[in-house]
C-alpha cells in the first residue's frame, strides 16, 4: 500500500485556490513555508497552505480528480531559505538526498 506526502499550496497570498503537491517521503513543512515546486509549467516558488499530511495511493487519486488537478501531483523539489550574504537573498534548496544546495 503506497502513500504519498502531500501539502496544499497557493501560488500568490491572494490565491483563493490551493494547489495539490506531493514531497519527498521523509519531509515535513509547516503551514506558511516557502516551497519550490516543479509542474507542468516549469519551477515556481510557492507558499504551503497547511501542515503536510500523509495519503494512500487510491485516496490521493481521489483528491486529484476531486480538485481539477493531475495524478499523481506535481512534485516539491526544494525549500526555499533566505541567506545573508551582501544583501539578504531568497535561495532555494532543493531536496537532492544529500547536503544543501544553494542555488542563487
Amino acid at each position: 500500500m503506497k502513500h504519498h506526502n502531500l501539502v496544499y499550496c497557493k501560488h500568490h497570498e491572494s490565491d483563493s485556490r490551493a494547489f495539490l503537491y506531493e514531497l519527498p517521503a521523509n519531509v515535513q513543512v509547516n503551514a506558511g513555508d516557502k516551497l519550490c515546486v516543479e509542474d507542468r509549467r516549469g519551477e515556481h516558488i510557492v507558499t504551503a497552505f497547511c501542515d503536510n499530511w500523509y495519503s494512500l495511493d487510491s485516496f490521493t487519486e481521489i483528491l486529484c480528480v476531486a480538485n481539477g488537478g493531475y495524478y499523481p501531483p506535481a512534485k516539491v523539489i526544494g525549500t526555499v531559505k533566505t541567506k545573508e550574504f551582501t544583501v539578504t537573498q531568497d535561495c532555494i534548496v532543493k531536496f537532492d538526498g544529500g547536503e544543501e544546495q544553494w542555488i542563487l
